[in-house]
């Protein structure tokens, strides 16, 4: 893949996530106009930066997307990439690839290309899905089912998403301690990602850790519970890079200031 179609599926990303907010950021009054001034700087085809925006679309549900097609894995290292990072901070990436200022720090152009790469460990044609909307429609489905069952455990359900701890719930009781991860696929089959963290959990907390994996989000929604995933899941470790958005001051800059100073 060339360097300015890797560099595309950034902005294509961005389009996909932010939808009217990132148009409007951007100074574009419509899509045609976007797709048109993005070809035009980074020398791609209109239709690739539309149809790239097309294949990140199911993560996010502002259009339809390319939801019957998985995605590769220059696509979804990107996604991945990418997921943590607030609006502001994607578009300060994508300002710089459009206006060519990427091309001026080598390190960070050669992390973005080094991570849109389709050499990579994630298996081509597994449809991995990633957190966002679908993800969100399997918590809100487990949470009602609990109300509802009080299963896989009955207790009192903590919501634990916002703590970063390696699972979405945890579900008390006066004599246990269980921990809800949720997991949701878009249709009956696909793959399941775990991040770092929550295998890791997994793995300390054994048979007080248990998957819920909610699928056919897209339809009729089947809900099933994998306990102490450890023991009946091979996953594959994947080592992938994350972006981050830094400042740095030199030393130059620093020593000019505190020369001013004195």
């Amino acid at each position: 893949m060339e360097n300015s179609h890797k560099l595309t599926l950034y902005v294509a990303y961005y389009l996909a996530r932010f939808d009217k907010i990132a148009l409007k950021n951007l100074g574009y009054k419509n899509w045609q106009s976007c797709f048109s001034d993005i070809s035009q700087k980074l020398n791609v085809k209109k239709h690739s930066v539309r149809n790239w925006r097309d294949e990140f679309d199911p993560l996010f549900g502002h259009r339809a997307g390319w939801y019957q097609r998985p995605m590769s894995p220059s696509r979804t290292n990107v996604a991945l990439a990418l997921e943590n990072l607030e609006e502001h901070e994607i578009r300060l990436i994508i300002e710089d690839i459009l206006s060519g200022k990427i091309e001026n720090t080598p390190k960070s152009l050669n992390r973005l290309l080094s991570i849109a790469n389709d050499n990579s460990d994630i298996e081509r044609n597994s449809p991995f899905i990633l957190r966002g909307p679908t993800g969100k429609k399997a918590e809100q489905f487990f949470l009602e089912y609990h109300k509802k069952y009080n299963l896989p455990f009955s207790g009192e359900l903590i919501d634990s998403r916002d703590l970063g701890c390696g699972y979405d719930f945890e579900i008390k009781s006066k004599s246990s301690q269980h921990y809800i991860e949720v997991k949701g696929l878009s249709n009956k089959i696909g793959g399941l990602l775990f991040t770092n963290k929550e295998w890791e959990t997994a793995k300390q907390k054994r048979s007080s850790y248990t998957v819920c994996l909610v699928s056919n989000i897209s339809g009729a929604p089947e809900i099933s519970f994998i306990n102490d995933p450890c023991s009946k899941l091979n996953p594959r470790k994947n080592i992938i890079q994350t972006v981050q958005v830094q400042w740095s001051v030199s030393n130059k800059a620093l020593k000019e200031i505190d020369d001013r100073l004195q």
